[in-house]
């Protein structure tokens, strides 16, 4: 460690050292409804688009986990809640988290709001009487298709599928609903305060949110930062200040973390020493870290610039491989001219997704 221009400087391999360790890929800790919990909060939510995506996060940093633990957390303890949040993502977030995730999700409804009017002939106003009469539920997607083309007067086609799932986005981000079981088109969606015996408050809470975010992923460049949490640079510099925040440089590129951290930054475990791991597409280190930059060397070709993120293969710290899902196995596409070693390989998928068969292709 040194420093440059009167700023502490690190280099990338404690920047990522300090990542893997700090997103919970370091050093799996035993599953059980308890530290799944832990991890989601410590993580500011997994992204649930499909479950199969947040049992593979939870996977690849909990030894022993099972689908049940996350279940009951959910459906049962009701300590996890699914719903949409921050840049309008469907996560699991932690109960506590709530009000300041549903409060993220305000410009997104604004935008769903917008591009309802455009496709139905229905205001918002008539939208949200016919929503209430869905509720307190439980109720589908195929409910609310069902509810409201009974009141479409449009011409030509019906709308597209992806309406009616706004219509629930864009009363979740009210806070009005939540999910309560399924998946895919098979989710259903009820009141929140049946399902939590209270409402759902938004309380907008950058401050919060920042504070998460930097404890999971540090250090951080303000990119990654603004990009993430879905607000202006400017808005994220006053609230890193309120924070006390450090702005560290890593081999020349600056980057931010809370100020009780730059011990753990300093003291940061080699990547080199982290089990090898496979990662969903949509993982929180992988939306976390949207420059790419952090998670190594010569990774932007490796990812799309747009369209779905493929999952990563990760061995010794470092990601060697981008897979995508066919069925139940797990194209595998090496990062380079290095093949994986097999045994390794199978080791990152039986950490993190071990229902799939990787197989590699060029």
């Amino acid at each position: 460690m040194g420093r440059t221009n009167g700023q502490r400087s690190f280099t990338s391999e404690q920047a990522r050292g300090l990542l893997l360790l700090r997103s919970g890929l370091y050093k799996p800790t035993k599953s059980s409804v308890s530290s799944v919990c832990a991890l989601v909060q410590q993580l500011g939510g997994v992204r649930a688009e499909r479950l199969e995506w947040a049992h593979a996060s939870l996977a690849a940093r909990l030894t022993g986990y099972q689908p049940e633990h996350l279940e009951r957390a959910l459906l049962e303890d009701k300590i996890l809640l699914r719903l949409w949040g921050v840049r309008g993502a469907e996560l699991v977030v932690h109960r506590e988290d709530a009000p300041a995730q549903v409060a993220a999700a305000a410009d997104e409804c604004v935008q769903w709001g917008r591009f309802l009017d455009a496709n139905l002939s229905i205001e918002g106003k008539r939208r949200a009487e016919i929503l209430e009469q869905l509720l307190p539920g439980p109720f589908s997607r195929s409910d609310v298709a069902r509810r409201f083309e009974r009141h479409l007067h449009l011409t030509g086609k019906a709308p597209p599928a992806v309406v009616y799932q706004k219509i629930i986005r864009e009363g979740a981000a009210r806070g009005q609903l939540v999910w309560c079981g399924g998946d895919g088109n098979a989710s259903r969606y009820c009141a929140t305060s049946t399902w939590l015996g209270e409402a759902i408050v938004p309380k907008p809470d950058l401050g919060r949110l920042l504070s998460v975010y930097l404890g999971a992923f540090p250090p951080a460049p303000l990119s990654d930062i603004a990009s993430c949490l879905g607000v202006p640079s400017a808005a994220v510099r006053v609230t890193l200040a309120e924070l006390g925040a450090v702005e560290v440089d890593v081999e020349g590129k600056a980057a931010w973390l809370l100020e009780r951290d730059l011990a753990a930054l300093k003291k940061a475990p080699a990547p080199a020493d982290t089990p090898a791991f496979a990662l969903p597409e949509q993982d929180p280190l992988l939306i976390a870290c949207p420059s790419r930059d952090r998670l190594g060397t010569g990774l932007g070709a490796a990812f799309p610039s747009s369209g779905e993120t493929p999952g990563t293969v990760w061995i010794e710290g470092r990601v060697v491989a981008t897979w995508r899902r066919e069925a139940d196995v797990a194209e595998v596409r090496p990062i380079g001219r290095a093949t994986p070693p097999p045994r390794a390989l199978a080791a990152a998928f039986a950490q993190g997704e071990p229902r799939l068969r990787p197989r590699l292709v060029r």
